[in-house]
């Protein structure tokens, strides 16, 4: 197939972390690839030079900018993919009004909790759980125009699960320093587990907004020099095997795909009770703490790092399950079937006008 990613965000996260794996697995498959992206999209380097993958750069206006689909249009007249993939938003909105202008069926993934006024020019949506199916019905989507395909990572699964290193216990996490993936919690729960006497450290990789009030929080709970901020992680398969449980401590999260690349690498995991953890994980596969609580979320991370045997366990079913379920081949089949349906559904209504 000949197929059109487009996300226009310029920085990276989750969702943009979907679109490059996304078409990357694609390329690797045996499609042909187009991906647009902001000209200031910070990652499009890891887009560059790949065989089969045509990167396209623009300029990206605001909602109300009617200048972006053109320049769209014109990128997809020139590929004539048989289908395009929008990711958030903004792509949805700008992309969808270009293939639309050009006569090609759009799917747009949901990444988040979203209303759906500008995905009018959208033919499916993708929900990566099924609560997010259920939202999209809420605001009367039609139901056979959205499906359920999960986030996936292209992170090889280990074929073991490793013990604990010598002390101290290195607890992980990473995203953007934004309020709702709740960092602030995660030192305020680390602070009561070094109370406790367990010896650790603690790394939050990413950068953001509240970089500053991070730094200050750690600072003012005495705990600088157990704490690693401000790293932005590169390589977050090598991070994780290097690292002994890892912590989500969001207020909220739709999905969380940190969640399956800590599963793939056989790492015990300390999540929340976001929507998302709670569609992906079980008790059986990790440890998890009430929202909006540094104590419960302390009590869970004392658990994971006092319990080594246990924690094995609970990593190991994580594996299987990424395994079976998220990772790369398990779910790209699931969306190269979701293509095909519409493509030829699409030109069959086609045909129907047309006669």
């Amino acid at each position: 197939m000949k197929i059109t990613q487009i996300m226009l965000g310029k920085g990276f996260g989750g969702a943009e972390r979907s679109f490059v794996d996304t078409a990357l697995a694609l390329v690797e498959r045996g499609h042909e690839v187009q991906a647009i992206c902001h000209k200031k999209f910070i990652k499009q380097k890891l887009l560059e030079n790949i065989k089969g993958l045509q990167l396209e750069t623009i300029q990206v206006g605001g909602e109300y900018d009617f200048i972006t689909p053109l320049r769209i249009a014109k990128l997809l007249r020139k590929f004539k993919p048989e289908i395009v993939h929008t990711q958030m938003k903004r792509a949805a909105w700008h992309g969808g009004r270009a293939a639309h202008r050009v006569g090609i069926p759009v799917v747009s993934k949901l990444h988040n909790y979203v209303q759906l006024d500008r995905y009018k020019y959208v033919h499916t949506l993708i929900g990566t759980t099924e609560d997010q199916r259920l939202h999209a019905l809420k605001l009367n989507w039609p139901e056979d125009r959205v499906s359920v395909i999960p986030n996936f990572s292209s992170i090889e699964p280990v074929s073991i699960i490793r013990s604990f290193s010598e002390e101290p216990f290195c607890f992980l996490s990473y995203g953007r320093y934004v309020h709702v993936k709740g960092f602030d919690l995660l030192l305020r729960a680390f602070k009561r587990v070094l109370d406790s006497g367990v010896n650790a450290k603690l790394i939050i990789g990413g950068e953001g907004e509240e970089s500053l009030k991070l730094n200050k929080l750690a600072k003012r709970l005495e705990i600088s020099e157990k704490v690693t901020l401000d790293v932005w992680i590169e390589d977050t398969a090598e991070a994780l095997k290097n690292c002994d449980i890892f912590v989500l401590s969001s207020r909220s999260e739709s999905f969380g795909i940190v969640l399956l690349e800590t599963m793939a690498c056989g790492v015990p995991i300390v999540s929340t009770r976001a929507k998302g953890p709670l569609q992906v994980l079980s008790d059986d596969l990790a440890y998890f703490a009430d929202l909006e609580s540094e104590e419960s979320l302390a009590d869970a991370m004392l658990k994971a790092v006092s319990n080594p045997n246990d924690a094995c366990c609970k990593a190991k079913k994580a594996l299987e399950t990424y395994r079976l379920i998220y990772y790369k081949n398990a779910v790209l089949p699931q969306l190269e079937a979701l293509y095909s349906n519409i493509i030829v559904h699409y030109k069959e209504n086609q045909h129907s006008t047309d006669q």
